[in-house]
């Protein structure tokens, strides 16, 4: 297929693979952006006002961004030039109420499309080489249906009792959520999200406030690291807010890039 310069445009997943292609090249980076596809694909489409994806071609004939609007929650800007960025308002039929992506991206966008930002910056953080630390009391484990309750009033303090009914449930019984467990009670929990090419996000990361302090967070972020990189993935990332920057570049994950989202109605 024939790449012409600046942004290409479909409202069908199917027609995305130069945007999809170059997104798992940098899966690390554009994960939100490959989990919200993926999501588009699950609900089968048919949802008001439609998903739209995207992908820039650059002077060089090479694709080099892409983004996606899915018809819930806000539009989702890839890697691209900060140019690529500016140009996008232009090109859409309806100025989105939300945006989010690097924050660099996330300005350039509201240059074109007046916005401000919402909420907390996050920072993106990539595994380099994982190191080795010290391990508390205690051990790692799968959790369980047992830990359900546990786990679910822990999520529901974490988004506030805006999360999604039955997540716990539902990634408990996929096996991505695991515990630190020590003297019978369980004092943290850590996950991630699907593989996409050769990434994964951690997520979520928590620790009870009154057992924080203790590095089982810590152990249990390695031990699952050390999981994932076992089955073949070579990147795992994780997000924390600027104001705690360096949460585990102990274990060897070093800051990649801030984000935020911007707002129209802010």
């Amino acid at each position: 297929m024939a790449l012409t310069f600046g942004w290409s445009l479909a409202d069908d997943p199917a027609e995305f693979d130069a945007g999809e292609e170059f997104l798992l090249a940098r899966a690390a980076t554009n994960l939100p952006l490959l989990i919200a596809l993926s999501a588009v694909r699950r609900s089968g489409g048919g949802r008001t006002p439609p998903s739209l994806f995207g992908w820039w071609t650059g002077h060089e004939g090479a694709v080099g961004g892409a983004f996606v609007r899915p018809s819930f929650g806000p539009l989702l800007l890839g890697d691209m030039p900060v140019e690529a960025a500016a140009a996008l308002p232009g090109q859409l039929d309806g100025r989105p109420h939300t945006w989010e992506g690097r924050s660099d991206l996330a300005e350039a966008f509201a240059s074109e499309c007046p916005g401000q930002p919402v909420g907390p910056r996050s920072r993106l953080h990539r595994l380099e080489t994982l190191c080795p630390c010290s391990t508390p009391d205690g051990f790692a484990r799968p959790a369980t249906p047992a830990d359900h309750d546990l786990l679910d009033r822990w999520y529901e303090a974490v988004t506030r009792g805006h999360g999604t009914l039955g997540a716990v449930a539902g990634r408990i019984a996929s096996g991505d959520l695991n515990v630190w467990e020590t003297g019978g009670r369980v004092v943290a929990v850590a996950g991630h999200g699907p593989r996409f090419g050769p990434a994964v996000r951690l997520d979520p990361i928590y620790t009870a406030s009154e057992h924080r302090g203790h590095g089982y967070a810590t152990a249990l972020v390695a031990a699952i690291t050390r999981s994932l990189l076992a089955t073949g993935v070579t990147e795992v990332v994780h997000v924390t807010t600027p104001a705690n920057p360096a949460a585990y570049q102990r274990l060897g994950y070093q800051p990649v890039a801030d984000y935020v989202t911007f707002s129209r109605f802010a």
